[in-house]
C-alpha cells in the first residue's frame, strides 16, 4: 500500500488522543489510539543467513494473546523512519567520541528524504540535543559540535534514564505514519546502582506504548571476543535488493551479536531491534547496515475482533506458513511481542491503542 494510503487510511480510521498511566513520571503525555494495530517483522534465514525479502501477506501468520488475527494490511518499506539516535556521553565512552561522531555523521546518508532524525545524548542525564528534523545538516551541525553539549549530563551511565527519555520523546513527536527507532551508541556498562531511576519495565513499557524498537551498538569490545551469531540475540547480515540480489551487509553484524547479556540486548529482544559489538571505527557501518535491516521489515496490520480492557498488556506472535517453511527452511521472526490496550477518553470504548513505528 503506498504510502500516502497509509496516511489517508490512518486519518480517517480516527486517530485519537489518549493519557499515558505509566508512574514514571507522573504527567500527562500523549498516546495514539486506534483500531488498527500494526507489528513490523523482519524475517531471517537461519540456513542462509540472509533476510527473506519475497513474502506476500498470505505467507504471514499473526496471534493475539493466542487468538489468529486476520491481516488486513501489508506493506515493506514504505512507511518513514524516525530515528532517535542516542549517543553515550558518560566517561567511559568519552574517549571515543570523536570517533562515533564522525561515524554517526557518515551514517546519515543512508537515510531517505523523508526520514526523520532527532540527536540525545545521556550519562546521568539525559539531553536532548537535536529536534526530529529531516534536516540532515542541522543534525551533522550538532553532532560536529556534540562535546559543547556534555557539560551538564554527569559522567556516570544511566541506561534505562536515556533509553525512557528518547522513547518518550519519539512516541509524543512523532507522526502515527513514522517508524520509530532508537539507535543507542554505548558501552553498555550501566552505574544506575546507585540512584534509583525508571526501572525495567517501566522503560519497556513506554518502547511498547510508542511501538518504539530499540536498536544498540555496544562500543569497547575487544576483538577477540567476536564469535559466531547467537539467534537468540537479534541479528542478521544481508538485505535481498531485487535488483542486483541478495547484497552482504555488514557481515560483522552476524559475528558481534553474541555475548551480549545487558540492556540493549533485553530491549532488542522484545521490540524487534538489533543488539551488536562494534570497534569505534566499525560504528559508521554497524548504524547504516541496521538502517538497511529495518528498511527489510514487513508491516502487518490487523484490527483486533474485540476492543481491548485499558492497560492490559496484549501478547503478539508472529509467523510464517506452512509454504514458507517448506520452501525457505526454518526462519527467524524479529518483532515486538506485544502492546498495551487502550481506549478513549470517555465511557463508551471504541479502539485499541494504535502502536505505529
Amino acid at each position: 500500500m503506498p504510502f500516502t494510503s497509509w496516511r489517508r487510511m490512518l486519518i480517517s480510521g480516527g486517530i485519537l488522543l489518549g493519557m499515558m498511566n505509566a508512574g514514571f513520571p507522573q504527567e500527562t503525555t500523549v498516546t495514539l489510539e486506534s483500531p488498527l494495530v500494526l507489528v513490523d517483522a523482519l524475517v531471517l534465514s537461519k540456513k542462509t543467513k540472509t533476510v527473506v525479502g519475497d513474502l506476500t501477506r498470505e505467507d504471514f501468520l499473526l496471534w493475539e494473546d493466542g487468538k489468529k488475527q486476520e491481516i488486513t494490511h501489508f506493506s515493506r518499506d514504505e512507511l518513514p523512519l524516525a530515528v532517535m539516535l542516542l549517543v553515550d556521553v558518560s566517561g567511559s565512552v568519552q574517549p571515543i567520541i570523536d570517533e562515533i561522531q564522525r561515524a554517526a555523521l557518515d551514517a546519515l546518508a543512508k537515510l531517505k528524504p523523508q526520514d526523520r532524525v532527532a540527536l540525545m545524548i545521556f550519562a546521568a542525564r539525559s539531553k536532548l540535543v537535536a529536534e526530529l528534523t529531516s534536516d540532515r545538516a542541522a543534525i551533522a551541525e550538532k553532532l560536529e559540535n556534540i562535546w559543547s553539549e556534555t557539560t551538564d549530563v554527569g559522567f556516570a551511565t544511566f541506561i534505562n534514564l536515556g533509553i525512557y527519555e528518547a522513547a518518550r520523546y519519539l512516541r509524543k513527536k512523532t507522526e502515527p505514519t513514522e517508524r520509530r527507532v532508537i539507535v543507542m551508541i554505548t558501552d553498555d556498562v550501566d552505574t544506575s546502582w546507585f540512584r534509583s531511576g525508571p526501572p525495567r519495565d517501566v522503560v519497556l513499557r513506554e518502547l511498547y506504548e510508542g511501538g518504539t524498537a530499540l536498536c544498540g551498538i555496544l562500543v569497547g569490545y575487544a576483538r577477540g571476543a567476536m564469535k559466531a551469531a547467537d539467534y537468540g540475540t537479534t541479528a542478521a547480515i544481508t538485505v535481498l535488493n531485487p535488483g542486483v540480489g541478495a547484497i552482504l551487509i555488514a557481515w560483522r553484524i552476524l559475528r558481534r551479536a553474541s555475548g551480549i547479556t545487558g540492556s540493549a540486548k533485553f530491549y532488542a529482544e522484545r521490540t524487534g531491534g538489533v543488539a551488536v559489538k562494534a570497534s569505534p571505527e566499525e560504528v559508521g557501518t554497524m548504524f547504516a547496515s541496521m538502517l538497511e535491516l529495518l528498511r527489510a521489515r514487513y508491516t502487518l496490520g490487523y484490527v483486533p475482533p474485540n476492543p481491548t480492557p485499558d492497560g492490559r498488556f496484549c501478547e503478539l506472535k508472529v509467523s510464517v506458513s506452512e509454504r514458507v517453511k517448506k520452501e525457505k527452511g526454518e526462519v527467524m521472526i524479529l518483532a515486538r511481542r506485544g502492546y498495551y490496550g487502550r481506549h478513549p477518553m470517555g465511557s463508551r470504548r471504541t479502539g485499541v491503542q494504535e502502536v505505529l513505528r
